[in-house]
């Protein structure tokens, strides 16, 4: 065991070697963009469900207004879990229009991640592949928060009904794969990611894209095929 003790007697153990991940955070009054570390072989979404610490650490950070202009930079900080809203890969985002973090991102021309249906994988130019562990249920869904409208798909295990998958769900994000986040107010679409975690503390509605009807334009509702006349 590799144990250093100084002379005062106190401990000091290694840290566990994590891996850097470039992440957006989208925060109640801020934007963060940094690096977020993960134990090897862990995915992000286990790693921010399953610390049970208030605040979580991010290294070389960029610190944006909401309205995405630039504040500060800080080799290191802490942010509250309470405070984050929505987090995503920055490698997995599209670029919908020029943002002021653009040089933050990998840029080797890769595509954004594409989605494999048929198989419930989705995998990047670089080969890397993103699964659900477990077989799901992709169900196309309107997430609802306080500052955004978040459509993708909702993956919920073989048989169950969304209402039982969020009420039993016990983890502080929810995973939503080919996700567009429009703004609440004007409804403009802000983000393109093809894997976001959504706060559920921010969560205030969750419906089915299917049982939702028009009665008005609305840019993230797909249009229905019209019947033919019999």
């Amino acid at each position: 065991m590799d144990v250093r003790i100084d002379e005062r007697g106190k401990f000091f153990t290694p840290r566990i070697a994590k891996d850097a991940v470039a992440a957006f955070i989208y925060t109640n009054d801020r934007i963060i963009v940094g690096s977020i570390h993960v134990r090897p072989g862990n995915r992000l979404t286990d790693e921010l469900n399953g610390d049970t610490s208030p605040f979580l650490p991010i290294t070389d950070a960029h610190v944006y207004s909401v309205d995405e202009q630039p504040l500060y930079r800080s080799d290191f900080l802490v942010v509250a879990y309470t405070q984050i809203m929505l987090v995503c890969e920055l490698d997995s985002m599209a670029e919908l229009r020029t943002i002021p973090w653009a040089d933050e991102r990998v840029t080797d021309d890769e595509a954004p991640q594409l989605a494999v249906a048929d198989m419930g994988l989705r995998v990047n130019e670089r080969g890397k592949f993103f699964s659900v562990r477990v077989p799901k249920d992709a169900l196309h869904t309107l997430v609802q928060t306080r500052e955004h409208l978040v459509v993708g798909y909702f993956h919920m295990r073989p048989d169950r009904r969304m209402k039982d998958e969020l009420n039993e769900a016990r983890s502080r994000f929810l995973p939503i794969t080919d996700a567009h986040i429009y703004r609440a107010g004007d409804e403009t679409e802000r983000y393109y990611t093809s894997f976001l975690l959504v706060a559920y503390a921010v969560i205030t509605m969750v419906a089915p894209i299917e049982a939702i009807s028009r009665v008005r334009p609305t840019p993230w509702l797909p249009d229905t095929p019209q019947e033919e006349p019999a």
